[in-house]
């Protein structure tokens, strides 16, 4: 008998766990399997840039706590001549199973790659691994790169909260981006750990809720009024700015420094703009334990479905009923994921802006970890009040 061909790729933005769900595919490949890894996502695919890859026991464990993408990940639209390329340069290789570790794109191209096989008549099985930190993708409780992602920003935005509210009265508003261009699951993680009225952030905005400029700069000065500082935290996607030149796409991101812009021009008051940036999908430090298990769960499945000849799905996570978290994988038809986004439920879709639905914080906990926790109120908190006194009288006209 043959031995078994099979190929892996990564696509897409990284996470801090893609690489882990690529050690679970390599771990589930029999020895004598030859493993091929596709370099550069999937213009390596279309280019035939594949190595071979040591599998089975001999997978490098490093991969479960190495960030970014270990075989090259990006982004490559693929054309009907180029799946039409890539079945080709499978069945050259004799590779009869494909697995590509995404999101929403990449899932869409397995669909439309699984189709292009059938149409040459080749028996190529394909599979998609689940990943993304935008957590916007159909089909699964949650995917990897969210859990970890999620408890960076939340980290993050309670320490960033603490850090502005010791220089009340020299620093008034924070305006903070997350990730997440259609979907507001990072954004509202970073109000998991928020206890008090006082606690930052004070306002959330997510692309799921209409948003007023003006609405926007009228809680700004009543969260200031009331506490003395405000720490807002916006999704990149809440507004979009037309196209660039050579871009056919409106422009994502830089919300946040063009609201402190407005915040200062309009209000008077200090206010800086910052982008949680990269860190939300590659600061390995701030990973979530059950994401990296998770996500080699879902690559082990993958790689097995493959060697079992079956195609055309993508392993996801079901939760289980119970007061304790519990998750199982079941197998998704790529049809029910393709070209799907998954956006916050209208129940957790929050107004007013701040208020963390309790449910919400509830299904995120076990995922960012029971160990992450809000730090105890300054004693300067209850010392001066939430009176705001800052520069009222240098207010611009």
């Amino acid at each position: 008998m043959s031995r078994p061909r099979i190929a892996v790729g990564q696509a897409g933005g990284p996470t801090a766990v893609m690489n882990a769900s690529l050690l679970g595919f390599l771990e589930a490949c029999p020895p004598g399997a030859e493993v091929y890894g596709v370099l550069g996502g999937f213009r390596g695919l279309v280019e035939d840039y594949l190595v071979r890859l040591p599998a089975g026991p001999s997978a490098d464990r490093r991969l479960l706590f190495v960030p970014g993408a270990w075989l090259g990940a990006g982004r490559h639209p693929l054309s009907e001549e180029d799946l039409v390329r890539c079945v080709e340069r499978l069945a050259a290789r004799r590779v009869r199973a494909l697995a590509m570790i995404g999101g929403n794109g990449t899932m869409w191209a397995c669909a439309r790659l699984e189709e292009a096989a059938r149409r040459a008549g080749s028996k190529l099985a394909v599979a998609g691994i689940p990943k993304t930190v935008d957590n916007d993708l159909a089909g699964t409780d949650h995917a990897p790169g969210f859990p970890s992602a999620a408890r960076y920003v939340a980290a993050m935005v309670r320490d960033v909260g603490a850090d502005l509210e010791a220089m009340r009265g020299f620093e008034a508003v924070r305006v903070l981006e997350t990730m997440g261009r259609n979907a507001g699951w990072l954004a509202l993680s970073a109000g998991y750990l928020r206890r008090e009225p006082q606690d930052p952030p004070h306002l959330i905005y997510v692309p799921e809720r209409p948003f007023d400029p003006d609405s926007f700069l009228e809680e700004v000065e009543a969260a200031f009024r009331a506490h003395g500082f405000v720490v807002a935290v916006v999704s990149e996607g809440l507004i979009r700015r037309p196209p660039e030149e050579g871009l056919r796409k409106p422009v994502i991101g830089g919300v946040a420094p063009e609201l402190a812009r407005r915040v200062e021009e309009s209000l008077g008051l200090p206010a800086r703009g910052e982008l949680l940036g990269m860190g939300q999908r590659s600061f390995v430090l701030a990973t979530s334990s059950l994401d990296r298990e998770e996500a080699r769960e879902l690559g082990n499945r993958a790689a097995r479905l493959l060697l079992e000849g079956r195609s055309g799905l993508m392993p996801g996570l079901r939760r289980l009923p119970g007061a304790r978290y519990g998750a199982e994988v079941e197998e998704v038809p790529l049809g029910r994921v393709a070209g799907a986004e998954r956006p916050l439920p209208p129940g957790w879709v929050i107004s007013p802006p701040g208020e963390v639905p309790g449910d919400f914080r509830g299904w995120l906990a076990p995922l960012v970890g029971e160990d992450l926790a809000p730090h105890p109120p300054p004693l300067g908190r209850r010392l001066l009040g939430g009176v705001a006194r800052h520069g009222r009288e240098d207010r611009k006209p």
